[in-house]
C-alpha cells in the first residue's frame, strides 16, 4: 500500500503541473514539441527514461484491482508503451504531438485531465479524504 500512496503522490502532483503548464503556456509547449522533433538524440533519450520509469512503475506496482490504485499501473503500462513507440516509430509520435500541441481543444481537454487524475491521486495519495 505504501508504494501505491508513494505513486499516488509523485504522479498526482506532475499531472496537476502538467495540467497547468499545458493550460497556461500552449504555445511554451508547442515549442518543445518542435524542439524535440529536430533533435533525435533528445527523443532517443526521452523515450529510453519514459520507457525505464515505466518499467519502474509496473514492476514495483502492477496491481489490478476495481480500486484507485489500477491508475499508478495504468500509468506505468502507458509510459511503456509511449517509451517503445518513440523508439520504434519515433516520427509518428512527434507527427502526432505537433497535431495535438497546436489543435487548441485537444490541448485544453488534456490538460484539463491531467488536472483531473492529478487532483484524484494527490487526494488519495496524501490522505485528503481522510
Amino acid at each position: 500500500m505504501e508504494i501505491s500512496l508513494l505513486l499516488a503522490q509523485v504522479m498526482g502532483l506532475y499531472l496537476l503541473l502538467e495540467g497547468i503548464v499545458i493550460l497556461a503556456r500552449q504555445k511554451f509547449v508547442v515549442n518543445i514539441v518542435n524542439d524535440l522533433s529536430n533533435n533525435k538524440a533528445l527523443m532517443f533519450v526521452t523515450g529510453a527514461m519514459v520507457f525505464i520509469l515505466g518499467l519502474l512503475v509496473v514492476l514495483n506496482h502492477n496491481v489490478w484491482e476495481a480500486s484507485w490504485q489500477v491508475i499508478p499501473t495504468l500509468i506505468g503500462w502507458g509510459m511503456i508503451i509511449k517509451g517503445i513507440t518513440i523508439f520504434f516509430i519515433p516520427n509518428i509520435v512527434l507527427s502526432l504531438a505537433k497535431k495535438f500541441a497546436k489543435n487548441r481543444n485537444l490541448a485544453v481537454f488534456a490538460g484539463v485531465i491531467a488536472i483531473a487524475f492529478g487532483a484524484y491521486l494527490v487526494y488519495v495519495g496524501f490522505g485528503l479524504g481522510a
